[in-house]
């Protein structure tokens, strides 16, 4: 079987050479280097050992993929070409397999071609920063690739070290990345040549300043020390979902998916929040599970049509309703003090206030209610508001009695009647204003009894819809037609159907 020996050519200094790979490199027919950019190549020259890199490819290729699978690919060609060849040598800076994409891609693919792949160590970059920081591996270390890193992954615990800054733009995209999570003057380290006598460099800057330096190269990296009391920006981060909404939203996506915009899709989150509301109801834990994934799943879809439009994603999202708990909840996080929720629901209605600023005395009381909540929940939040001034009953039996009052005005104009068409149509329009008026005093009776009038018929819904089920069932077990049986019947087993729980 042909063979491919990949050795590690260490951090730049011929001292941290293995003599290992040193006597391979003396013994190779054809030696390949990835790049002819690495401290090591001069010392390679001056003992005259022969050397072909891959250094054209990366002005023929338009990616850093394409180079890698190119470099892959010349190698394995070559085991297989005439004259053959003994001991091909593949030399790469740093340790093999140590961010080295071109060995990885190499190593998937010779196994398909018949070529075996020896490995061999070499100390990397990495064992030069360790050394230079003085910090342990195991206190917990990543090592991110800066072209390809999210925000979502990193854990903000770690001591993390980006790779291939190697240059002003990379470190401004990286510096902006890590702005989204780290405080602006978080300070961090420019590492340059680690590894290498006479020009290692370690320069403490600013997060905030990281890309004024003027020296990023191919051998920059980046140090960015834990952030005290901070753990993972997310244990179970969003990307994946978001990577799906991706492709789902691409021009070849779904069709469906591409034609939805936020007004087509409200229709979608009001039905899924109700699902989660039966959930909670049924006391079903594996089902709330499953509606708030999808609850999740229209946040995360509103979030990727704005990325589209350019107006925010979904990091921004997340980053903006975590500073809003974190500022709303300083009895938490900061040094206030309450003594029982009240004191939290009066601070919070302070701090939101604070936030809105100016416009704060330009508001009326009710302009903040949202007028696209459900009727019933949206009565609720204004007889809140309206009790926040004053205006509202005292206790709950004077609640009850405008409920009385409001059914009796409703009875009344049900007794009227009209002649002519336009007098049925007032009609109509005053029996809907009582109807209204006798559910907005309701829903004050509920509110007095710390009840959601929402969920009180939410639950009467479907307290109809198991017990009508159980009638529809006896009908059609006992062979009977619905027009068969009158009401009293029908009531019969409605009744039924209660005593047994329904």
């Amino acid at each position: 079987m042909k063979e491919i020996f990949v050795v590690g050519l260490g951090a730049g200094s011929f001292s941290q050479l293995t003599l290992e790979t040193w006597e391979l490199l003396n013994s190779a027919e054809l030696i390949f280097l990835r790049t002819a950019r690495h401290p090591m190549v001069e010392q390679l020259r001056a003992q005259g050992i022969p050397f072909q890199t891959f250094d054209h490819l990366y002005e023929e290729k338009a990616s850093f993929e394409q180079v890698y699978a190119g470099i892959a690919e010349t190698l394995l060609a070559r085991c297989k070409a005439e004259p053959p060849v003994e001991k091909i040598v593949y030399a790469v800076p740093g340790h093999p397999l140590v961010g080295e994409k071109s060995v990885e891609i190499l190593l998937e693919r010779a196994p398909r071609a018949g070529v075996r792949v020896n490995v061999y160590a070499g100390i990397s970059f990495v064992d030069s920063i360790l050394n230079l920081l003085q910090i342990d591996l195991t206190a917990g270390f990543a090592i991110w690739d800066t072209l390809t890193v999210t925000p979502g992954r990193l854990n903000l615990a770690c001591h993390q070290l980006f790779t291939q800054v190697y240059n002003r733009l990379v470190a401004s995209e990286l510096k902006l990345t890590l702005l989204e999570l780290y405080p602006a003057e978080h300070q961090v380290k420019i590492i340059q040549a680690a590894g290498i006598p006479g020009q290692e460099k370690l320069v403490p800057v600013p997060l905030c300043e990281l890309d004024h330096w003027p020296g990023f190269d191919h051998l920059t990296s980046v140090y960015v020390p834990p952030l005290p009391g901070r753990d993972t920006v997310c244990r179970y981060p969003l990307d994946p979902l978001a990577s799906v909404l991706d492709r789902l939203l691409a021009p070849d996506g779904c069709p469906w998916d591409r034609e939805q915009t936020h007004a087509t899709l409200k229709r979608c989150l009001l039905e899924e929040t109700y699902e989660v509301l039966e959930a909670i109801d049924d006391e079903d834990m594996e089902e709330l599970k499953e509606e708030l994934g999808d609850v999740l799943l229209q946040v995360v879809f509103h979030a990727a049509l704005a990325q589209r439009r350019g107006d925010f994603d979904l990091n921004e999202v997340v980053e903006r309703v975590t500073a809003k708990m974190i500022h709303r909840h300083p009895h938490v996080f900061g040094e206030v003090v309450v003594h029982d929720a009240d004191d939290v629901i009066r601070n919070w209605e302070k701090i939101k206030k604070e936030e809105k600023g100016n416009n704060v005395a330009k508001e009326r009381v009710l302009d903040s209610v949202n007028r696209h909540l459900p009727a019933l929940l949206m009565a609720e939040e204004v007889q809140k508001k309206a009790r926040k001034v004053g205006f509202d009953w005292s206790e709950v039996q004077e609640s009850l009695a405008k409920v009385e009052e409001e059914l009796q005005e409703l009875k009344a104009e049900i007794s009227n009647g009209g002649e002519v068409e336009e007098e049925k149509a007032r009609l109509l329009a005053r029996r809907e204003d009582e109807l209204g008026d006798l559910l907005f005093a309701v829903v004050n009776v509920a509110r007095f009894l710390d009840l959601s009038a929402e969920v009180a018929l939410l639950k009467a819904v479907q307290r109809f819809i198991r017990r009508f089920n159980y009638i529809e069932d006896e009908v059609v077990e006992k062979g009977q037609k619905w027009e068969e049986l009158d009401l009293k019947a029908l009531d019969r087993i409605w009744e039924k159907a209660k005593s047994h729980g329904l």
